[in-house]
């Protein structure tokens, strides 16, 4: 995770750097006339129309195509996801998941197809930057915190909003600010441990707090990368019950292997990946039961 500062704006008459929180900047800025159609071309200014076949579309990915060096890292991929929904994505080591997480953020260009986050943010057109401001939040397989900074400490830095640098490091909060500040604590069971700091948390609790900043930015999409690896059973049951406190309050997509927590979690659409495609989409019990599904994790994933 970085702290982003962007320049002072002549246009909105400030003269403080505004704080963004994003993750893996890229080193260059995207180019927004690539992978914005079959053949490349200018960056579209309306969604496409087969968008509007489809209501409360949150997130809008159609024919995305990825190549890396020959090697298709996606294929023909589509998928939507509703405001509000929690999909969980699996797939077997190399189906693409990593790569559909770094389309949506911005992080990956994509050689063809559509992406749009609500019908207002091409998403082919806008940096990692944009992204973020946006309402995308995405948290990473291993946890991303400042760990010389207290959990507190670490949520006031996140937090959303026309905070300057110099405010945020004064730690000016509203009461308004203060009081979500101490829900998330509670949200993310760290109101005990807000004066710890994040270094000497547990695994689990590392996790949390990530979540817990995100939340601070007042996300409408949370992307989540395999959110329980190495936690404890304990910690797992207390991630499932979290995910359930915030689905129907975000968009919410979970890229994770283990199936037991799959299926804690799932609402009624799993997607599963294969080869850089939708290889099967349903309830947990019809992926668990399909044929192509089992063949593609040699049954190893789905006891």
């Amino acid at each position: 995770m970085r702290i982003y500062a962007t320049p002072a704006s002549p246009e909105k008459k400030t003269s403080e750097s505004q704080i963004v929180i994003v993750h893996d900047l890229p080193d260059e800025s995207p180019d927004p006339h690539v992978g914005l159609g079959s053949r490349g071309g200018r960056p579209r200014s309306r969604p496409p129309k087969t968008m509007e076949r489809y209501q409360r579309i949150l997130l809008y990915l159609e024919k995305i195509n990825v190549s890396f060096d020959g090697f298709k890292a996606i294929n023909d991929l589509t998928l939507y996801i509703k405001e509000d929904e929690l999909r969980c994505v699996i797939g077997p080591n190399g189906a693409g998941k990593t790569t559909l997480m770094d389309i949506i953020t911005g992080k990956t260009r994509p050689d063809s197809g559509s992406a749009w986050f609500t019908r207002d943010l091409n998403l082919l057109a806008s940096d990692e930057v944009a992204i973020a401001q946006a309402g995308i939040g995405r948290k990473f397989q291993k946890p991303s915190v400042f760990e010389a900074l207290t959990a507190l400490e670490n949520l006031e830095l996140a937090l959303a909003g026309p905070k300057t640098v110099w405010k945020t490091f004064r730690a000016r909060l509203s009461g308004e600010e203060r009081d979500f500040i101490e829900k998330t604590l509670a949200r993310i069971e760290l109101s005990d441990l807000r004066a710890r700091r994040a270094g000497l948390l547990s695994h689990g609790q590392k996790h949390w707090l990530e979540i817990g900043m995100l939340l601070m930015q007042r996300p409408r999409l949370l992307l989540l990368d395999e959110p329980v690896a190495g936690m404890t059973p304990r910690e797992i049951d207390r991630t499932v019950a979290l995910l359930h406190e915030l689905k129907g309050k975000h968009g919410i997509m979970v890229v994770e292997h283990d199936m037991e927590f799959v299926r804690a979690i799932a609402q009624k659409t799993v997607t599963v990946l294969h080869q850089g495609a939708v290889l099967a989409e349903g309830g947990m019990d019809y992926i668990q039961s399909h044929p192509a599904v089992i063949e593609a994790y040699l049954g190893e994933a789905l006891c």
